[in-house]
């Protein structure tokens, strides 16, 4: 039976903050496995929070309540789109555009997102990008023809010092967008996408 979940953006950005500085999470309460690489891992978490897959709290009987969770795969996609306790998880929890595909692909179950922006800096309007949106960089010395990097968006702002984000690989909490924006020759392109409630099966 599938139900539909709405997108609580407030909740994605408790959960960003609360492990978006990985090493300062006690390592009994840490919920997903950590990778070297980790930034579209993070930014899947953030989603799937923002489904209610995660309950807020840092309690004993919550954080076994999560990991529960997680090991039941509740508002995950089974074999399609899931994080892990043990591993990185699947390609499209973890992989940059994959998860970009697949979340603004039409599809009966999962996360839904639609594109908002792509282009430079220049004409980027940083008062577009929203609480629980994701967005994805092109980093020239990384991979320049693709995308390869996630930032979840914390808090709005009408100039890239205003909007914050969370994010993993060089871990961020609330860092300003203008850390990126101001480095343009290195993070030569980006894209916004913002999610909106979807269906799950459980």
């Amino acid at each position: 039976m599938t139900m539909k979940y709405v997108y609580d953006a407030a909740r994605g950005v408790e959960y960003a903050r609360a492990y978006a500085d990985y090493y300062r999470v006690s390592e009994e309460k840490r919920l997903f496995s950590y990778g070297i690489n980790d930034c579209t891992n993070f930014c899947s978490q953030c989603v799937w929070a923002a489904y209610g897959g995660w309950l807020p709290g840092f309690e004993d009987s919550v954080i076994e309540e999560n990991k529960r969770r997680i090991n039941s795969g509740i508002r995950m996609v089974p074999y399609i789109w899931y994080g892990s306790r043990y591993f990185s998880g699947s390609n499209k929890w973890c992989r940059v555009e994959e998860f970009y595909e697949y979340s603004v692909a039409m599809k009966d179950t999962g996360p839904s997102a639609y594109k908002i922006y792509e282009g430079d800096w220049r004409n980027f309007d940083p008062a577009i990008a929203r609480e629980g949106d994701v967005i994805q960089m092109a980093v020239r010395s990384y991979a320049p023809y693709r995308y390869g990097h996630c930032l979840y968006v914390t808090q709005s702002g009408n100039s890239p010092d205003r909007v914050r984000i969370c994010c993993h690989t060089y871990d961020r909490l609330d860092a300003p967008l203008s850390e990126f924006s101001s480095q343009p020759d290195e993070y030569i392109k980006l894209r916004v996408i913002r999610f909106r409630d979807a269906w799950f099966t459980r």
